[in-house]
């Protein structure tokens, strides 16, 4: 964003009726989005599910995979790019602004941290979508008119939707409380990585006592067992419920560290 951009907009916020977290909203969406940063980030996440599909269509070890596995495996890439996409803008948010000094007309605005916060967090949010609607081509030519389509749609864009809201969750909390974007942005790096070391773990630990339980806690190990019971597997929303529970448990909890503890203490400058 530019210097100053959103001092502008907020200022008249007592002649207008729209609440701030609206503005906020609006002039973000239209930095991201019309600044062509979003799309940017857009192209490189088209690229690399162009390549995924393209190894599931033509390799040969992957071409054996039975269809309802080969969607399994595209919708989770799509998950794996996408969310990094508000993971990166998430970051950048807060101590973006703080950086290039225009968080203080923010802060000097008569209204809450938490919507300056929740119009953030909602313009971060809105790089998902995107990306989901750019999968559907894929998820189509995969499918072969399969009925396993809509399934993978249905239950890739919740699972989606509960992982994107707890990656975005965490990087503006830790955007909140760095100096500099470069800081907020290695530490959402590693949270991220971190977050895939179990889907590296060997099979045979996976499916251990220890490593159920692992796969139960990690929030995304849990939704790529999810896809692949209920996706692949086709197995009954009763059957597979238990593997849902830690996205939701994790972006609930995300939320409530982010508006009920992290964005009432936005600051001009970042604490310890």
């Amino acid at each position: 964003m530019t210097t100053g951009t959103l001092a502008a907009p907020l200022a008249p916020a007592h002649r207008s009726s729209a609440p701030v977290w609206w503005l906020v909203l609006r002039q973000e969406l239209t930095e991201l989005w019309m600044g062509g940063r979003v799309l940017t980030y857009l192209v490189l996440y088209g690229l690399l599910m162009s390549l995924t599909a393209f190894l599931l269509a033509t390799n040969t070890e992957l071409n054996l995979l039975p269809l309802r596995q080969n969607i399994v495996v595209a919708v989770t890439s799509a998950l794996t790019f996408g969310l990094f996409i508000g993971l990166a803008i998430g970051a950048e948010s807060v101590s973006g602004e703080r950086e290039r000094a225009t968080l203080e007309p923010l802060l000097l605005t008569p209204c809450s941290p938490r919507q300056v916060v929740g119009g953030k967090f909602l313009s971060a949010m809105s790089a998902w979508p995107a990306a989901m609607l750019l999968t559907l081509p894929y998820l189509v030519v995969l499918a072969q008119g399969h009925a396993v389509l809509g399934s993978a749609l249905v239950w890739g864009g919740v699972v989606g939707t509960l992982l994107a809201t707890m990656f975005v969750g965490i990087s503006l909390i830790v955007s909140i409380w760095s100096e500099s974007s470069r800081v907020s942005l290695f530490i959402c790096l590693l949270v991220y990585a971190a977050s895939l070391i179990p889907a590296q773990l060997p099979t045979e630990f996976l499916r251990s006592p220890a490593g159920v339980a692992l796969t139960l806690v990690d929030p995304v190990e849990s939704a790529s067992q999810f896809l692949d019971r209920v996706v692949g597997s086709g197995q009954q929303l009763s059957q597979a419920w238990p593997y849902l529970a830690s996205p939701v448990v994790a972006s609930l909890l995300t939320l409530a560290a982010l508006f009920g503890y992290a964005a009432p203490r936005l600051r001009l400058m970042a604490r310890a």
